[in-house]
């Protein structure tokens, strides 16, 4: 039997996308070896044009992650008001939902 193509659960986001890139990397090799007619050269195009792009998530990902760890840092009392405003509004979701799914119950 081959090998499975769906990676493990990574640890960090940067991980998994370091698994994409490098399959996207296998294809797009193995693909090379192989493009003689307009579909694999298509192929081909296709599977760089996706490293490129998983490799611009990558680093765009860690910019804002870190972007948003300064953030955190330098505002803590915006970041409490901000996550318990979303916690409300699950709140809210989540009732409505129920209001929704069961008119009967009061809300």
């Amino acid at each position: 039997m081959g090998k499975s193509l769906t990676p493990p659960n990574p640890e960090t986001p940067a991980d998994g996308f370091d698994d994409v890139v490098e399959s996207l990397k296998k294809m797009r090799q193995h693909l090379g070896e192989d493009a003689g007619d307009a579909m694999s050269k298509t192929a081909v195009a296709l599977a760089h044009a996706a490293a490129d792009l998983a490799q611009d998530a990558r680093a765009k990902s860690k910019t804002l992650a870190s972007r948003a760890g300064q953030e955190i840092c330098e505002h803590p009392a915006a970041t409490a008001a901000l996550a318990a405003a979303a916690v409300a509004l699950i709140g809210v979701a989540i009732a409505a939902k129920r209001a929704h799914d069961d008119p009967a119950s009061p809300a």
